[in-house]
């Protein structure tokens, strides 16, 4: 059968499932869903203004990701991660990180410094202004961006996995004083060794930049 070229696909909306996915996981990134507190899903379920179903289905979708437990009786919290965890997280992305910015680091082009950059001046200007989910937000696109750049799917894949429990230590990291200013430091090393076009310093940067972030956490 021939395939046609040239036809644009139809946008569609998220489902509702995936609205009151990234509702909740707005709320986790701003702390209104806490640790150790048991929630209701019929109550998540009115707060967000849907039907359970929907709201169901996202809890069931974080819970494959390991971000909460889903009880009996319709109920949820937040997982808490065990110290094994947390250096698992980070020992993975140790390994991927360096590697996503190596790879870009030889393939880069001009255009894809932009808006590396540009998230980069964003959380400098947000700084230490109290918008913690704002500044984590940020530090996810960021990260998550270089894979993209670097046409790394199933790399980027497995990033995107590990974001959930980045979500649950992100305001951890950022508890340190002067973090927020060593961050931004540290990401614009990454970014400048990729305009120079030299993996072995890009890769080091990431690594660092992972090493002081799991210092601060753990």
């Amino acid at each position: 059968m021939t395939k046609l070229h040239g036809v644009a696909a139809i946008e569609r909306p998220p489902t509702l499932a995936r609205r009151a996915y990234l509702q909740i996981q707005q709320a986790i990134r701003d702390g209104a869903i806490r640790q150790e507190v048991r929630y209701s899903e019929n109550e998540l379920a009115e707060t967000l203004g849907m039907s359970r179903t929907p709201v169901r289905e996202a809890l069931i979708s974080l819970s494959r990701e390991g971000v909460v437990e889903i009880e009996s009786q319709r109920g949820f919290r937040l997982r808490t991660l065990s110290t094994e965890e947390r250096r698992e997280v980070f020992d993975l992305r140790s390994l991927l990180e360096p590697y996503v910015a190596g790879r870009l680091a030889r393939h880069a082009a001009d255009d894809d410094l932009a808006p590396l950059y540009e998230l980069i001046d964003a959380q400098e200007k947000l700084g230490t202004s109290g918008q913690q989910s704002a500044f984590l937000a940020l530090d996810e696109r960021f990260h998550l961006l270089q894979s993209e750049l670097a046409g790394l799917e199933r790399t980027h894949a497995t990033m995107v996995s590990l974001r959930g429990a980045m979500w649950l230590m992100g305001f951890e990291a950022l508890a340190l004083p002067q973090r927020h200013e060593a961050v931004i430091a540290e990401h614009r090393a990454i970014v400048d060794a990729i305009a120079r076009h030299d993996p072995d310093a890009a890769a080091a940067a990431a690594h660092e930049h992972i090493a002081r972030t799991a210092a601060a956490v753990l």
